[in-house]
């Protein structure tokens, strides 16, 4: 692994990762990433060629390998409590792991197109559990393509905003995070729609399920909340966690909507 010195991005420091190839993860003890920390930070760079990780001093911490392969892609890493994006800056949560430049910007694009055509946005966070690890992504494209055609169909969208990320820890299966942005003028509550993630995620062993997530939605209709959305989605985007995977699937997808 190679690790090119900071560069300044509209005022932002973001370091690049350039390793390529599968090695071997390296694990640490894992401190909690909660949604709502704004805590001090120590950002670690693991390199999969040995058992050690540099630390920002220069110093080496030991570490023990672990059997899940690692792939790192080339995407950039910010750490930072404020994020500009299109000439707007927002606060975002990059506490403990840093944040991976490419989730994040796509996330926030998607999130300004749905504010430019709708007048108010409904933001809804939801998880979703798998019972056994998958090399590639079907489950979550097959779940995708029901949950967006049932919101069509129950509650006339016409387009509907989403960003998922693929993540796996310590479980041996991988889990991912969503966030939805809906239009508000259509829909004013999540509770139905969390009743349609469940019927169609949950099977009916109960092994795949949906956890609990406490005030999962915000209804966008002022600069304020606008903000408030962002720093909670932006948890999406933390770097801990991505990377178990085969080359060839994504860490992250997000929807296309375009400004006509």
């Amino acid at each position: 692994m190679s690790n090119s010195s900071p560069k300044k991005e509209g005022g932002i420091d973001i370091a690049v990762l350039t390793r390529e190839g599968v090695g071997e993860a390296l694990m640490a003890e894992a401190s909690p990433f909660s949604e709502n920390d704004n805590n001090e930070r120590l950002f670690l760079i693991s390199n999969a060629d040995s058992n050690q990780s540099l630390l920002d001093n220069g110093s080496e911490m030991k570490v023990v390998s672990k059997k899940a392969k690692r792939t790192i892609n080339r995407k950039r890493v910010f750490v930072g409590d404020a994020f500009t994006r299109n000439d707007k800056t927002y606060s975002v949560n990059s506490a403990k792991s840093g944040l991976y430049v490419e989730i994040l910007s796509g996330m926030i694009d998607q999130f300004e197109i749905a504010i430019t055509k709708w007048r108010r946005v409904l933001v809804l966070r939801f998880d979703l559990h798998t019972h056994s690890n998958t090399k590639d992504n079907k489950i979550v494209t097959a779940f995708r393509k029901r949950l967006v055609q049932k919101l069509k169909r129950e509650y006339g969208f016409k387009e509907i905003g989403y960003c998922w990320v693929r993540e796996q820890e310590r479980a041996k299966a991988q889990h991912y995070h969503w966030v939805l942005f809906l239009d508000g003028d259509l829909i004013r509550h999540s509770k139905r729609i969390i009743e349609m993630v469940k019927q169609i995620w949950e099977n009916p062993t109960g092994n795949n399920h949906v956890p609990v997530i406490k005030n999962p939605f915000y209804f966008v209709d002022s600069e304020q909340l606008a903000q408030k959305a962002i720093y909670r989605a932006s948890y999406l985007a933390k770097t801990r966690g991505k990377g178990y995977r085969d080359k060839q699937v994504k860490d992250y997808q997000c929807s296309r909507m375009k400004l006509k």
